[in-house]
Parts: C-alpha cells; structure tokens; sequence
C-alpha cells in the first residue's frame, strides 16, 4: 500500500509550477503605464472640474443666479473605468498567450479612451 502512496508524491513532485514569463509581466507593465496615465488624466479633469465648477459658481452668485452642480457621477465614473477595464482585461487574459493578453488590453484601452472622451463631452456640455 505504501508503494502507490510514494508514487504519487513523486508524480505531484515532478509537475513543474508554472511560473510568469518575463515578456508576460512586461506587457503587462507597459499596458499599466498607459493606463495610469489614463487615470492620472481623469484625477486631473475630477480636480480641474471641480474648480472650475466652483469659479462659475462665485460668478453666478454675484449676478444672482442658482449655482451649477458639480456633475460628480460622470466624473468618479471616468476615474474609476481605466482600474476597472484594466482588470477585466487582465482577468480575461489570465490564461490565454501574451499576444492575446497584449490584444484585450489594447481593446481595453480603446474603450477606455472612447469612454473617457464621451464623459469628458457630457460634462462639457452640462457645465
């Protein structure tokens, strides 16, 4: 009873683990950097329009209009979609090639850059 015991820890043994490969993790890296800056733009537009919102706001005041909203929804939508498409892609990617990984988040960003500009229009055209 021993002997199929010892074979099997052998055979466990002797499966290698399966390790991350360099390119995979670099592809991965590079995708980060640009969709960091995707979310360094939304944080900058989520500070820009606020302040913004805020000088109009001293204006309208003064002539004795009601103040504008902050349009904070589309905003905190636009700086949370680069975290969110850059996790499904990678969820999507997980066990697929680097070239396939390299394609979802090249789509992924396409998205994102769509998205991003059709936010950045709405609230251009409510402000």
């Amino acid at each position: 009873m021993a002997a199929p015991v010892v074979a099997e820890t052998e055979a466990a043994e002797a499966t290698p683990k399966k390790k991350t490969p360099w390119f995979r993790i670099t592809v991965m890296i590079l995708f980060g950097i640009v969709y960091a800056w995707d979310l360094f733009e939304a944080l900058s537009n989520l500070i820009g329009k606020v302040d913004e919102v805020a000088q109009i706001n001293q204006v309208r005041e003064l002539n004795g209009f009601a103040p504008n909203d902050v349009p904070w929804i589309p905003l905190i939508a636009n700086l949370l979609l680069p975290l969110a498409v850059y996790g499904i892609a990678l969820w999507f990617a997980r066990r697929r090639s680097v070239g396939m990984l390299a394609i979802m988040l090249l789509a992924g960003l396409g998205v994102v850059a769509a998205v991003s500009l059709s936010f950045t229009a709405y609230v251009l055209k409510i402000s």
